[in-house]
């Protein structure tokens, strides 16, 4: 089905979309609201409660109206179930994880060298990427094709984004506990916003200040301080996170030609930027309803679960030249795309999910020890909430959490991403050893 055919479906049975949209996000909200690390504040909500959860409230509503075999369906909430099975049996028991991550990711004490060296590594790469890419808020197309070639930089650039909005956060709260509130203290919070302000123009996503909020409210968390959002709180939290979003559409639609004062299609009582927001709730699903009606799906062309996996590690481009055809356009969600835009060709498209991912590429029965492996691995991330740790390990802690959940909408990429925080902190803690041993040695000899 297109995505002109599904407007028109859904637009015309607005009422029993938007029930089934609620019922879903609010049974996904129930069966993973005890295993948040922080609560309803918890990102893991946005990516499975509301991303997921108004995907397969689609899903259930193209099934009701008819348009989706029952054995899909019953696939789909099959790898769904045991996703949640494995996660709540592994929740809280995988302790060997954060002990590996002390290990060999985070450094001796409070770890201030590391992080000042991880400030200016990413103070120089967001220069680079700010003078050879531009901000991804002002991409002419769209920001994974203006990142076409830079991806490395931009997900390591992200990684330390994290970091270190998450480090700082602990720095600051700190100070406040111990009411040690002076002008470096404020100074402090200016950098904090400025970085979290600067990181999400730069990244371009409409989730970017959202993902920055989430990892100051994570760190808190972990490092177990009180943290009470109350109904004003999060009423600026969610207009500020809107008025982002609607910022980063207006000019991605500005740069398409679209005059944003325009009445909607499907919409013609709002503006076409609230349809266009509205849309882009319902595209939560559209692999769903590229792939599903029709058993779309079966057709969709594959090439190598490896080279999928490979792809974001060496790079989108370089292996693509290597294997002599686009490794890109062989994921489930551009697949997808491509079977009704064969001449799409900007970067970019449906991200796959977890569970068509496992599907197409790995069958039914090895798409089901796939989807036990990814809960598996997420809930072994979550007990680094359990554990206590340095102001170092809390931040890193936020940070893996955040970067590892995307794995539930594209799992090469989210895998990779984890990789990269692993990579990058082991470097990062064997040159702050490095630097211990020269400056002990050093000492001694003076």
């Amino acid at each position: 089905m297109s995505d002109t055919d599904f407007f028109d479906l859904a637009f015309g049975n607005l009422g029993l979309l938007l029930s089934c949209m609620v019922f879903v996000m609010a049974l996904f909200y129930f069966c993973i609201r005890g295993k948040a690390v922080a609560g309803y504040l918890d990102p893991v909500h946005f990516y499975w409660t509301f991303t997921m959860g108004s995907a397969y409230g689609v899903v259930l509503f193209m099934y009701v109206s008819g348009k989706v075999e029952t054995y899909l369906l019953l696939i789909l909430f099959s790898y769904c179930s045991m996703f949640m099975i494995v996660y709540s049996i592994c929740h809280g028991r995988a302790l060997w994880f954060p002990k590996m991550v002390r290990l060999f990711l985070v450094p001796e004490g409070k770890g201030r060298s590391e992080f000042i060296v991880v400030v200016i590594l990413y103070s120089l790469l967001a220069l680079f990427l700010i003078i050879n890419v531009g901000f991804g808020s002002s991409a002419e197309t769209n920001r994974f094709e203006q990142n076409r070639g830079f991806g490395a930089f931009v997900r390591v650039a992200d990684g330390f984004r994290l970091f270190v909005i998450s480090y700082l956060t602990l720095w600051i709260g700190r100070r406040f506990r111990s009411k040690n509130v002076n002008f470096v203290t404020v100074l402090m919070i200016g950098g904090l916003f400025l970085d979290i302000l600067i990181s999400s123009f730069l990244n371009g996503a409409k989730f970017a200040i959202l993902e920055s909020i989430y990892a100051v409210i994570l760190v808190l968390f972990f490092a177990k301080f009180s943290v009470r959002v109350g109904f004003t709180k999060l009423f600026l939290l969610g207009v500020t996170v809107l008025l982002f979003a609607g910022y980063i559409l207006t000019r991605n639609l500005e740069n398409s030609g679209v005059d944003v004062s325009e009445r909607g299609v499907y919409m013609p009582n709002s503006s076409v930027l609230v349809e266009r927001l509205v849309l882009r709730v319902f595209a939560n699903a559209d692999k769903y309803y590229f792939a599903l009606p029709g058993n779309v799906i079966e057709r969709l062309e594959t090439d190598s679960f490896f080279l999928q996996m490979l792809s974001p590690l060496v790079g989108v481009t370089t292996l693509s030249n290597a294997v002599g055809h686009p490794v890109n356009d062989y994921t489930v969600g551009r697949q997808s795309l491509l079977y009704w835009y064969p001449t799409f060709d900007v970067a970019g498209g449906p991200t796959s999910h977890y569970d068509l991912f496992a599907y197409k590429y790995l069958g039914y029965a090895g798409g089901l020890l796939f989807v036990m492996m990814l809960s598996f691995v997420l809930s072994s991330i979550s007990t680094m909430s359990r554990v206590a740790g340095s102001d170092f390990y809390y931040a890193l802690a936020a940070t893996l959490w955040l970067r590892a959940l995307p794995m539930l909408l594209e799992p090469a990429i989210g895998l990779s991403y984890i990789l990269d925080i692993f990579i990058l902190f082991f470097v990062i803690k064997v040159f702050g050893m490095i630097l211990r041993a020269f400056s002990q040695r050093g000492t001694v000899s003076v």
